[in-house]
């Protein structure tokens, strides 16, 4: 059976690529100002939903007083150190310049398949 429905060519590839997001941020070929640009966008995107959690955050708070602000502090902490670094990686395939990223996808994808040679330096 064939699929009638076939996604667009820029489709194809995964819209939402952490692992190749992390591979660009790592790649000396990417330049620091486009890193620390993803960085921030992913700071400020993390900020927007923190600023928009704080109303469920107060009444939570204080119907379960103790339980609501120890779990405000813990999950707040880990979106505030996690959020931004994902968020980071998923953008910086659209960030990073297309010839690089394109040239990563490929070196990851070589890179991939069973029984090519492995090269130790």
């Amino acid at each position: 059976m064939t699929n009638a429905f076939r996604l667009p060519r820029f489709l194809d590839k995964s819209l939402i690529d952490v692992k190749l997001g992390f591979a660009l941020m790592c790649d000396r070929r990417v330049q620091l100002r486009t890193k620390i640009f993803a960085l921030l966008l992913g700071l400020g995107i993390t900020g927007l939903v923190e600023f928009l959690e704080i109303p469920v955050e107060g009444i939570l708070a204080a119907l379960v007083p103790f339980l609501g602000m120890m779990g405000d502090v813990v999950i707040d902490g880990a979106e505030t150190i996690a959020g931004p670094l994902l968020l980071a990686n998923a953008l910086m395939p659209f960030l990073a310049p297309r010839d690089i990223v394109e040239r990563v996808r490929s070196e990851r994808a070589t890179a991939k398949k069973p029984g090519a040679p492995v090269v130790d330096v």
